[in-house]
Formats: C-alpha cells, structure tokens, sequence
C-alpha cells in the first residue's frame, strides 16, 4: 500500500531519498476502514492525515440542519488538511466514507516528526496546498459557470466510480439539486445516449 504513496510524489515531482522514503515509511500507518464512518468531525479538531489507498470518502458540511456535500475524494488522493492538523484548528467540514477504505495514515505527531525530519516535507505541504487551490478554484468556477447537468456529465467523466458507487442523495446535494432533479437529468442523458 506504501508504493501508492510514492508513486503520488513522484507524479507530482517530489523525489524523496531512500532514507526518506524509508524513514517515512515506518511512520506511515495502515487501516482498513468500514463504509459509513466519520473519518474527520466537522468542528473538532483535525489530528489524522489520509492516504485513499482505495475506496471513496465525502466531504460535507452541516449547516442549520442541511447536510450539504461538498465533494468526493477517491483512491489516490490525501484526506484532511495539513493546515488544520498543525495549527490545531476546528475542520469546518466532515469526512464520511463511503465504502470500505483502505488508506495510510498520519496522526498529529508524526506529521510533525516528519515535517522535521524528511527535507521534502516542505514540498509535500506546499504540493497538497496548491492542490487544494486548485481544487477551490476549479469548484468555484463549476458552480458559477456550469449547470447542474453539466456538473454531472464531468463527474460521471472525471469519476465514474463515483458516479456508480455513491447514493444518488449525495450526488444531487454535491450539484445542489433535490434528488428528484438529478432523477430527471439521468433520464435525459440515458435518452441521449
């Protein structure tokens, strides 16, 4: 499970040592966890870091009794936020999976161990950051200049696991929509095709 990991650093050019990668990997620990489980509680502080190794969590907010869902996060990509696990801050958000994960993972001091410890940390916080950038600048424009349908064709393009996998109310909360809207854009696009 480890190689996944390595594999992510290389793609996004951060080239860590044999002793690095070493060092890194026996502060990285491995969990299996079931479907259906808060992984990261929305105002509470942030203390583990996570590798998707397979499976797919959801990233959502609860606000005055509207659970809204914010994204996906499948296999391959890290869950949580460096920021708030080293700066002790609140998440604003909640992490559920989906299905069973299996991930690596960080707890707080480790993270800071190796922050210390492995020269690349640096890279690997400032890459996760613009990622994250990234990220709330491609959903911004999404939400601005695309419509629902269009919203659902990307991520059916971009993510079709998800897509497969993933209740349809979180689907129509992700686009904004009520369940029954995302029924008809179903229809619509299985009459197109």
């Amino acid at each position: 499970m480890f190689e996944k990991v390595c594999n992510w650093f290389r793609e996004h050019g951060i080239l860590l040592s044999n002793e690095e990668a070493d060092y890194l990997k026996e502060n990285t620990k491995e969990i299996i966890i079931p479907k259906n489980t808060i992984i990261m509680s929305q105002g509470k502080s942030v203390d583990r870091l996570f590798f998707l190794n397979e499976g797919i969590v959801r990233l959502y907010r609860l606000h005055n009794d509207i659970d809204s869902t914010i994204d996906f996060v499948s296999w391959n990509e890290f869950v949580s936020s460096v920021f708030y696990i080293v700066n002790r801050q609140p998440s604003p958000c909640a992490l559920e999976t989906l299905t069973e994960v299996k991930a690596l993972y960080w707890d707080r001091e480790e993270i800071l161990t190796i922050m210390k410890e492995v020269k690349c940390a640096g890279k690997i916080e400032n890459t996760l950051l613009e990622i994250l950038l990234n990220w709330t600048q491609d959903r911004e424009i999404d939400r601005m200049c695309l419509t629902p349908e269009e919203r659902y064709l990307k991520l059916i393009k971009n993510h079709p696991s998800i897509v497969q996998q993933v209740p349809q109310k979180y689907i129509a909360s992700f686009l904004g929509i009520h369940q029954d809207s995302l029924s008809r854009i179903r229809k619509k696009i299985s009459r197109q095709n």
